[in-house]
């Protein structure tokens, strides 16, 4: 195949006629490589188009770190560098080829001589590299989309299966501890005042008084222990059950904050709203509890964490509506502008068990139940910025409308 014929089959030339494919063919000059060999790189200065008459090329860019990643890879009849006849700038990628290639160079004062003697021309010329480079732009948002949605769903996935097996976990520990708490109550209810009285050994009477008052110290704590593996199985939504209603949904968020309201006082914490106007008469299907559940986690650790010591401080809460893939949205966020988080803990917030806040009482989990509450049984999402000094943001997104089927598949 010619130069000439190469030339025609190639997309950025369409515009062309025969003569000028001619003049390209005259402009330009053959060129031959040897294989893993940089044709230019990024920042360098853009002077010509090169067209693959054989082999093949590999064009990098790189990511936020600077470090290089492979874009495309380019074979026999496809270009690359159009936008140097153009603009003349500077390179935007890093061109090496893949194995020995052979070229056709087109300089870029060659080419602007050829379209200056064309306006025409110019103007095909210009709306080819437009149409390109929204063609480009269109699939790198379509692919980050892409990406977003594979990192949501692994992350939710790692929650519920990190979820699954801390439930599961709590429930094997239930047989045994019930065995030893039943225990424990046979021997506190065998070793009564009476018994004791009636132990004539003073030596024998203070080891049964020890063995009575361990049992009751086992008692306690088994107490504690279930209380706390309770937690652990609502790690699973599936252990929770809740009634699907429909109602108002600032109504809904009032009644928690109303019910937070006392706690709030004793902790010196001003309560504010902030409603988008209109959405005070919007309903929504979902769960009540488990909404309220989810507000009263975030309240209770603004007050524990964001303002510790009773200091006090403001909580914001926001909501407004809007659409996403043409299904109506609530957003709800709840403010604080207490002590923050630090940088490295802000992603693991969600994670099973970790908590900043050990020797506060925190257990971890918390936050592990809100993140799966909202993303199975409200079938929505949820985020947290925070920066130190600065507060916490939480941001949580769901329909309207939930479906029992869309519970039962989240």
């Amino acid at each position: 195949m010619s130069i000439s014929e190469v030339l025609k089959s190639v997309p950025f030339f369409d515009h062309f006629t025969d003569t000028q494919i001619d003049d390209l063919v005259h402009m330009g000059r053959p060129l031959k490589t040897e294989a893993d060999q940089v044709l230019f790189q990024m920042g360098d200065l853009a002077d010509s188009l090169y067209v693959i008459l054989n082999g093949c090329v590999r064009v990098y860019g790189k990511d936020p770190e600077g470090k290089p990643v492979e874009l495309s890879t380019l074979r026999k009849g496809q270009f690359f560098g159009e936008l140097a006849l153009v603009d003349g700038g500077t390179r935007s990628a890093t061109v090496r080829t893949g194995e020995p290639c052979e070229f056709f160079v087109i300089e870029r004062s060659n080419f602007m001589r050829l379209l200056s003697a064309s306006p025409e021309l110019l103007s095909d010329v210009l709306a080819g590299i437009t149409s390109k480079i929204k063609s480009s732009n269109e699939k790198i948002f379509l692919e980050m989309l892409e990406k977003q949605r594979l990192q949501s769903q692994m992350e939710i996935d790692r929650h519920r299966s990190l979820s699954e097996m801390v439930a599961g976990v709590a429930h094997e520990i239930n047989t045994p501890l019930g065995i030893v708490n039943v225990t424990a109550s046979m021997i506190t209810e065998n070793l009564t005042p009476d018994l004791l009285a009636r132990a004539t050994d003073p030596e024998l009477k203070y080891v049964l008084e020890d063995i009575q008052e361990a049992a009751q110290l086992m008692l306690s704590n088994i107490a504690r222990a279930n209380k706390l593996i309770q937690s652990f199985k609502s790690v699973s939504v599936n252990q929770i059950m809740d009634t699907l209603e429909t109602g108002l949904f600032v109504q809904l968020i009032q009644e928690v904050i109303d019910l937070f309201k006392i706690k709030a006082r004793q902790a010196h914490l001003s309560l504010e709203t902030e409603f988008e106007p209109g959405v005070e008469l919007l309903a929504w299907t979902g769960y009540p509890g488990y909404l309220s559940q989810i507000l009263m986690n975030f309240f209770s650790n603004i007050e524990r964490y964001a303002y510790p010591a009773g200091v006090g401080g403001r909580i914001l809460v926001k909501l407004s509506s809007f659409e996403r893939d043409n299904k109506p949205f609530f957003r709800l966020v709840v403010q604080d502008f207490g002590k923050g988080i630090p940088k490295e803990d802000v992603s693991r917030v969600f994670d099973v068990f970790f908590t900043t806040g050990r020797g506060q009482g925190g257990t971890g989990l918390g936050m592990s139940i809100v993140h799966n509450l909202v993303t199975s049984a409200l079938h929505g999402s949820i985020t947290l910025d925070s920066e130190l000094g600065q507060g916490t943001t939480v941001t949580v997104e769901f329909p309207h409308q939930i479906t029992p089927q869309e519970h039962l598949a989240g």
